[in-house]
């Protein structure tokens, strides 16, 4: 197990292997969280707020019950938004 020295401003360096092991890279963003025995750290991807919410408008506009389900009850309507929804997350 590699060790790491705390420097000047309490900085860290990852060691190389670990970084190549989760395709680490500068200016990537992480979690630290203080765990029973250490702190964790945990990459995060950032989103932009905006290019989501598109997105999310887009799958909500393709979920809408198409003509060929006229007598679909609400119930039965938000059954299937909601699958779609799920599928979508896979995808």
């Amino acid at each position: 197990m590699p060790f790491v020295t705390v420097k000047p401003k309490f900085q860290v360096t990852i060691p190389a292997k670990l970084r190549r092991d989760i395709d680490l890279r500068e200016g990537d963003i992480m979690e630290a969280m203080l765990v029973a025995d250490g702190i964790l750290f945990k990459p995060k991807e950032v989103m932009d707020r905006a290019a989501a919410a598109d997105r999310i408008a887009a799958k909500f506009a393709a979920a809408q019950p198409s003509s060929d389900d006229p007598g679909s009850s609400e119930d039965e309507i938000m059954r299937d938004t909601i699958a779609e929804i799920t599928r979508s997350r896979r995808d």
